[in-house]
């Protein structure tokens, strides 16, 4: 993450209103507090900022630690005119991140009380540009990544098989993907147990179940007795609100975006002069 263009992207050649004022000399001190318990995620960037900006600073707590209202996360001081530059670009990154991080955590929370070896998973669908910062904030909310993009995993969708013509094209095409990237697990997305039975009996090591009923998830989870190498995640509308039914399926593993639209933390930043 280029800390550098995160900040002029805010802040431009001036800030206006320092300027004007006259102020950007005298000194003063900034510190943030958490206003609802949260997983805190984005200390590390903010550290970058206030360093970047020369402003000295204190971190008192760390990235995935579950925080209290009203606690101290970081402060700093130093001149107006920095302090007023790493304000909000640093509020925005601790709100946002976060929030993703809290919601990951109380989700994952919520799946392993029923199922404690169950993993969520995060998508490519974050915002664009924000990739680095939205996984960051899952990681440290307990989560995991399902792929980064396309360089990172092999996932065949339904898209990638309307390419193949013939049941023997698929089927020859398939097993050369296999041979070409045996260090790889192949996953494929399947829309029911018909598909599931035939990628599963093709090799396939994960089959990513798109938006089945919960009685199709369980038939696919029992396709791990014929195939004991078979992994199978959940796919398609999972969140908070429903995650403890899809836990109960016996899925390995949850895949979801929904914690990238999680609401933001709540954040105060207050400031100070210093005589």
């Amino acid at each position: 993450m280029n800390i550098k263009d995160l900040i002029l992207e805010d802040i431009g050649l001036f800030d206006l209103t320092t300027l004007g004022l006259e102020i950007g000399d005298k000194k003063g001190s900034m510190s943030f507090v958490a206003k609802d318990n949260c997983i805190i995620s984005g200390i590390k960037y903010v550290r970058e900022i206030f360093e970047y900006l020369g402003l000295a600073h204190t971190i008192y707590v760390k990235d995935g630690q579950s925080v209290r209202a009203k606690e101290l996360l970081i402060s700093c001081v130093g001149s107006a005119s920095s302090l007023h530059k790493a304000w909000k670009i640093s509020q925005n990154l601790l709100e946002y991140l976060s929030g993703i991080s809290t919601y990951t955590y109380n989700m994952t929370q919520k799946a392993k009380k029923i199922n404690p070896k169950l993993e969520i998973a995060t998508t490519r669908k974050n915002f664009p540009n924000t990739k680095e910062l939205m996984t960051y904030a899952v990681v440290c909310g307990g989560g995991s990544i399902h792929r980064l993009g396309l360089y990172d995993s092999i996932l065949v969708f339904d898209n990638h098989l309307k390419f193949l013509k013939t049941m023997e094209e698929l089927e020859t095409n398939f097993r050369a993907l296999k041979h070409k990237f045996l260090e790889k697990k192949i996953a494929v997305e399947v829309d029911d147990i018909n598909q599931a039975k035939f990628f599963a009996s093709l090799g396939a090591d994960i089959l990513q179940c798109e938006k089945m009923s919960f009685d199709e998830l369980r038939e696919c989870v029992g396709l791990q007795k014929l195939y004991p190498n078979l992994l199978v995640s959940a796919t398609g509308g999972i969140n908070l609100e429903n995650i403890e039914e899809y836990a109960k399926t016996g899925v390995d593993f949850i895949v979801t975006s929904s914690p990238y639209h999680a609401k933001p933390a709540d954040i105060k930043v207050k400031m100070e002069v210093l005589e």
